[in-house]
């Protein structure tokens, strides 16, 4: 947790990695506005930080603010090209936007950067299944999930594939797991099982 001084700010607000850190904090609680604005204080004590456009690119997309987040995206992406995450949250953004062509480019590249990153492989296959190439979404969805065990989302979007061929016994133990991983289904699929 990050110091702060009477005035609620980082205890060293010249430091711009302190408020893009405080960005990543607001982001994970939900509060965007305020991560979108540490973002903006870090990057006005250096704009060539991209963690601190990698992480308002985040609260941006949250905010379904896509053509925003893409810029920022691009710009993290043009200071650190060989961070994996950064290409994967662009990635992301494709998806949000409805580009799974450009979201399989970013992705495959992540993917190329780091193999063991397990949000790539579950974003790459939400990619495939908007192709409706369901078999290469599910393998993706079954490297995310040997990656890590406790991604809900890829149990969920899984578990939709598997419903998509016709393995409804596959799917619904899908889907189980992925509510007792704490995850949501879409109401959609809610309907369907």
């Amino acid at each position: 947790m990050l110091k702060r001084n009477e005035s609620n700010e980082p205890e060293n607000e010249r430091r711009a990695d302190a408020w893009a850190n405080r960005c990543g904090v607001c982001y994970r609680r939900g509060a965007l506005d305020a991560a979108v604005a540490d973002c903006d204080r870090a990057l006005k004590l250096d704009a060539q930080y991209a963690v601190a456009w990698n992480n308002r690119g985040l609260a941006r997309q949250e905010k379904g603010e896509l053509g925003s987040a893409l810029s920022d995206f691009d710009r993290a992406i043009a200071l650190a090209p060989q961070q994996a995450a950064f290409y994967t949250n662009r990635g992301g953004a494709w998806l949000r936007k409805g580009e799974p062509e450009c979201a399989l480019n970013d992705l495959n590249r992540a993917l190329a950067l780091d193999p063991k990153l397990a949000e790539a492989w579950g974003h790459r296959g939400e990619a495939w299944f908007a192709k409706q190439e369901f078999t290469r979404a599910i393998a993706d969805f079954d490297q995310a999930l040997k990656l890590n065990p406790r991604m809900a989302d890829a149990c969920g979007s899984r578990g939709v594939g598997r419903l998509m061929q016709g393995k409804v016994e596959e799917a619904e133990a899908d889907f189980g797991r992925c509510r007792a991983l704490g995850g949501a289904l879409k109401p959609e699929v809610e309907r369907l099982v």
